[in-house]
């Protein structure tokens, strides 16, 4: 239903949203849409994942783990396949990669730059597949990464690739980029970064939303710089991207994070839980379908207000929200108007927001389970923001 009441504290004026409250007969919701479901006004463009395939067919250059990487790589043209060999390959491995260029790792296979290395893979190249390795102890330096292609080398597939304990992040994307499977864990501050790149899939290796294994994003910011800054699970801004079947969890700040601009987001069939603020966090941006993912216990740090929800919406427009499943988190699903000139422009309203046919069960403490909120003065029962069909209980539902 249309927010149903406006009151004024102090610059805060506030909006609750109006609900209907099961009674103790009526069944939860599933995680699938409904006949009776609203039809979304956003028409999301999933990005298909390729199909599994040998990563190393046919004949393959040896990179050994007492090989000079970047030595072998210059020695052979663009388009080359290379195995890299079982073992570890200690600072050793800092490749520029040639266009088409596939990397394919040995089980076993790790890269390890001994906190002396900025990077085990970076540059300008396209289509390059890395597939199969460890990628740790890296040192990128502030906002850099372990594997850091530019923004606009298109065309990148990171395949079942480990990315742990580096300095900052362990991945920054690169348009298009289909990061398959793997784990993003343990770094200094993010999983996976991305400034400006578009076209991005997060996916598991076999596409099917009935299993998780996409990406895991845990327990990133080890390094504890602030959290409202850049930390957590994966922050990205501008570019459109498509995150489904990843595991986000365990990390010291955000789940999952937009800002600033960015556009297109496809959020879907995740699993989010205990992340110390928010499960996921669309902030200053548009035009994103957040829908049948299980969040649960997200908002550790209760830093009070409509903040540390299980999904929050902040000074964000043409948002859909629908059929999630949220329980323990500290508040629900809310929003939140703020005044942002650092986002502008185009100038970002709490608007167009629908939040519908969502399972939200047992939030803690917050006050405000699920609703939306301004700081600055706005009056927000003119918006186009509407809270229909949710399920609130009090019991779990995970």
């Amino acid at each position: 239903m249309r927010a149903a009441v406006n009151y004024v504290t102090g610059r805060i004026s506030m909006v609750t949203a109006t609900f209907n409250v099961p009674s103790a007969t009526s069944s939860p919701i599933s995680l699938a849409p409904s006949e009776n479901s609203v039809v979304s006004t956003i028409r999301p463009t999933p990005i298909a994942p390729p199909s599994n395939f040998p990563c190393a067919a046919g004949g393959a250059v040896r990179i050994g783990t007492g090989d000079d990487a970047q030595s072998v790589v210059n020695a052979h043209a663009a388009g080359t396949t290379y195995i890299v060999e079982a073992g570890t390959h200690l600072r050793n491995f800092s490749v520029q990669p040639k266009s088409g260029d596939r990397f394919c790792g040995e089980p076993g296979a790790v890269l390890d730059g001994g906190r002396s290395l900025a990077s085990a893979f970076s540059g300008g190249a396209t289509n390059v597949t890395l597939d199969s390795m460890t990628v740790r102890e890296y040192d990128p330096g502030r906002q850099g990464a372990a594997i850091q292609p530019q923004s606009r080398a298109s065309g990148w597939v990171v395949r079942n690739v480990s990315a742990l304990h580096n300095g900052w992040a362990g991945l920054l994307v690169a348009d298009g980029m289909k990061i398959l499977g793997g784990h993003y864990n343990d770094n200094d501050e993010l999983g996976i970064g991305g400034n400006a790149a578009t076209g991005i899939l997060l996916d598991g290796l076999d596409g099917d939303p009935a299993t998780i294994d996409g990406p895991e994003l845990a327990r990133n910011h080890t390094l504890h710089e602030p959290c409202g800054w850049e930390a957590g699970g994966m922050k990205w801004d501008v570019g459109q991207v498509t995150i489904r079947n990843a595991h986000v969890h365990d990390n010291d700040c955000r789940g999952l994070w937009a800002d600033i601009n960015a556009r297109g987001a496809l959020i879907e069939y995740n699993l989010i839980e205990n992340n110390f603020a928010e499960g996921v966090f669309y902030e200053i941006s548009q035009d994103a379908v957040i829908r049948y993912n299980k969040i649960y216990r997200n908002g550790i740090r209760a830093a009070g207000w409509y903040w540390d929800a299980g999904i929050l919406v902040n000074a964000s427009f043409n948002v859909e929200v629908y059929g999630n499943r949220l329980s323990g988190n500290y508040n629900g699903i809310t929003g939140v108007q703020q005044d942002r000139p650092d986002s502008t422009p185009p100038e970002h309203l709490l608007d167009n927001l629908h939040v519908y046919d969502n399972l939200i069960c047992a939030t803690g403490g917050g006050g405000h389970p699920t609703g939306v909120v301004a700081d600055n003065g706005a009056n927000l029962d003119g918006r186009d923001i509407s809270f229909t069909r949710n399920t609130i209980q009090s019991s779990p539902c995970e």
